[in-house]
């Protein structure tokens, strides 16, 4: 392997792993799961660069959520009362929450797999939902129907009510200017920093 090609590989390694970790969420899941799903999201995003329709990447995207569903599980925690709260299934919103954000920081920030892919896959990420963006988009639309009160309760269709929701109010907000990785840029840091 040439230096250079040994250089691009292990970019995207790295790449992968910081977006992994820049999810926040490796300590909601079991030990040993970090691994397990940078090697799955590296499977998935080989998949995007041959990705050149919106049905292509929600294939990709469905296929490592329901891969998450069966092979990554939640930690065992000690709440602050001292109750023990068990390992358990994961979400679906948990998988879609790591997929989006991983994504958004290979394809937005990143550019990759290439320059001209990150530009053909833009239109099709979907916006990262967390907890405090899925509560504001309940108080901005409370007879939508979004019933979870945390992202850990979020199923498929829950997941892709709020996607549509998102895209509600991004054109009720701003007026179809941003796509859905910015609106999650823009709300994480009203919601999260108090910028």
């Amino acid at each position: 392997m040439t230096p250079e090609l040994e250089a691009d590989f292990f970019k995207s390694k790295n790449v992968l792993d910081m977006a992994v970790t820049f999810t926040a969420m490796i300590r909601v899941f079991e030990k040993g799961s970090k691994q397990k799903i940078v090697d799955q999201l590296e499977r998935s995003f080989k998949q995007l660069s041959a990705a050149s329709s919106r049905e292509q990447f929600e294939a990709v995207h469905s296929e490592f959520c329901e891969w998450f569903l069966v092979n990554i599980s939640t930690a065992k925690k000690t709440l602050k009362n001292k109750v023990e709260k068990k390992s358990r299934a994961t979400s679906y919103g948990h998988a879609a929450k790591v997929f989006d954000i991983a994504v958004k920081v290979y394809v937005h920030y990143c550019h990759l797999p290439s320059k001209e892919a990150a530009i053909s896959l833009l239109p099709f990420l979907h916006g990262a939902v967390d907890t405090p963006i899925m509560n504001n988009i309940k108080s901005k639309y409370p007879d939508a129907g979004v019933r979870s009160k945390t992202i850990e309760s979020v199923g498929k269709p829950e997941y892709a009510l709020l996607q549509k929701l998102v895209s509600k109010h991004i054109q009720d907000e701003f007026n179809m200017e941003i796509s859905p990785v910015q609106y999650d840029d823009i709300m994480w840091h009203r919601l999260n920093r108090r910028v």
